[in-house]
């Protein structure tokens, strides 16, 4: 049946806008008498109030009944900027409006995907409420509540969705909302808060509830939600979930540079075979090469980071960096071992340095290109350069190589190498800064070089093409 919205007007408080909308719906499975309420709340940011402080929807709990039940997730691929799933369980919140590493969420250009609460057995439910926040569009929720006792007729576990499409219950699972918060196009950011509770008595008692979770939109690859927690309490308070125990990953640990100035936190919860490669392998080269690559980007009144948590688990692509924290795939990470491994690694260590985010207000962001090109640099022309994995020997064994000095990753590094050794030993240090501290323009080669940028590009082209030509 289609929810009748009750009160769907925006209400003011503290003179902001907070918008409810409060459903009722009579659901297939639940007893005729019951009637399950949603109410939805939407607060813009305002640094004078607490994150999530809504009219008619609780605050997150850290000591909920989900706090203690397991969470797994059903279907769809974690970002590899995304916090661990268990963020959405932990209490903690996220500190802004746009904090990757504190809120969960699926992969880009991907649909959602499913995450299953078990409390081990039944329980009678107060209350499920849900929380996100996010500048944009990944603030709304879109998503379909599933719950089950476990012992139906005909039950079946869920199993893994397919992406892009509508995902029926399984069978002998009750639908028990339809919640999408998506408010009038034009302003879909801000903290969005899901209550999900019952008018006449207690849901349930369910032992699992399942968020058939969707993107809330398609224009670009980034409409995935970044859900900041899950709460569910439960009608009894004398309940104390009993999950299945699960066999539990290595605890993470940290790590010191000898003179203790920088510390590096390791979690291979989610990847345990790797935890021999990552002490006798990885470890003592960050240990080594983080310091190194921290002088050779120095900048003047900035100290670099000195706490870097790295995370190995199951995802897409290589790896990521947001701020502090390094995200990277271990299943690639186990394929390229006796690799690329490690040099892709320090890759990701270079952008734990560059902290071009934190730039001055109001100055242009850093050209993509350099980026990735002055991580690439330092990893195949500082850290290892007798892989020859970005030098003429690699251009070789490539077919037609895009020879334009803003092409990125090892093209850009070979320019930056090719600069470097023609005109100026110091340029990826001064480039570095100018580009931390939001003072970089194309004046800056002519100044540290004596010629424009594109003059070098063109020169470097030139000889390069001459070079590949010679056998």
């Amino acid at each position: 049946m289609k929810p009748h919205i009750l009160a769907p007007s925006p209400r003011t408080r503290h003179g902001r806008i907070s918008i409810a909308a409060i459903l009722l719906l009579s659901l297939h499975g639940l007893p005729a008498t019951n009637t399950v309420q949603v109410i939805l709340e939407r607060q813009p940011e305002d640094p004078a109030r607490p994150p999530f402080t809504f009219q008619k929807i609780p605050p997150p709990s850290a000591t909920d009944t989900a706090s203690r039940a397991a969470l797994r997730l059903l279907g769809g691929e974690p970002d590899d900027n995304s916090a661990p799933l268990e963020a959405l369980h932990d209490g903690r919140l996220p500190t802004g409006p746009d904090d990757p590493a504190a809120n969960f969420f699926f992969a880009a250009g991907t649909d959602g995907g499913r995450l299953l609460l078990d409390f081990g057995r039944p329980a009678p439910l107060s209350y499920i409420s849900t929380y996100s926040r996010h500048p944009g569009s990944r603030a709304p929720q879109v998503y379909t509540l599933h719950a089950a006792r476990g012992d139906e007729p005909g039950f079946q576990f869920p199993t893994n969705a397919p992406n892009n499409r509508p995902a029926p219950p399984p069978p002998g699972w009750t639908t028990i909302a339809v919640v999408d918060t998506r408010p009038a196009p034009g302003q879909p950011g801000g903290q969005h808060g899901v209550l999900i509770t019952n008018t006449t008595g207690p849901l349930g008692p369910f032992r699992y509830l399942l968020f058939d979770i969707r993107a809330t939109e398609h224009d670009d690859p980034f409409g995935n939600t970044f859900f900041s927690e899950i709460d569910v309490v439960s009608a009894d308070p004398d309940f104390v979930p009993t999950p299945p125990t699960r066999t539990p990953g290595p605890e993470p640990f940290t790590v010191q540079t000898p003179d203790g100035r920088f510390a590096f936190t390791l979690d291979l919860s989610q990847a345990p075979e790797l935890e021999p490669w990552t002490r006798e392998r990885l470890v003592p080269v960050i240990l080594e090469w983080y310091p190194k690559l921290a002088e050779l980007l120095s900048v003047e009144g900035v100290d670099p980071p000195d706490h870097v948590h790295l995370v190995l688990r199951p995802g897409r692509g290589v790896a990521a960096t947001s701020g502090t924290r390094i995200t990277a795939n271990s299943r690639w990470i186990e394929r390229e071992r006796d690799g690329e491994a490690v040099g892709a690694i320090v890759h990701e260590l270079v952008h734990v340095l560059q902290q071009y985010g934190r730039r001055p207000r109001g100055t242009p962001p850093p050209p993509g290109w350099l980026v990735e090109g002055i991580a690439d640099y330092l990893r195949w022309f500082i850290y290892e350069p007798h892989s020859h994995g970005a030098d003429l020997t690699w251009l070789r064994r490539q077919q037609n190589p895009n020879l334009r000095h803003d092409a990125g990753y090892r093209i850009s590094a070979n320019f930056l190498d090719w600069v470097t050794r023609r005109h100026d030993p110091e340029l990826v240090r001064h480039l570095n800064a100018a580009l931390r501290l939001g003072r970089y323009d194309d004046s800056f080669w002519k100044t540290r070089t004596g010629h424009t940028l594109d003059e070098l590009a063109e020169a470097w082209r030139r000889e390069t093409e001459q070079a590949l030509a010679r056998p």
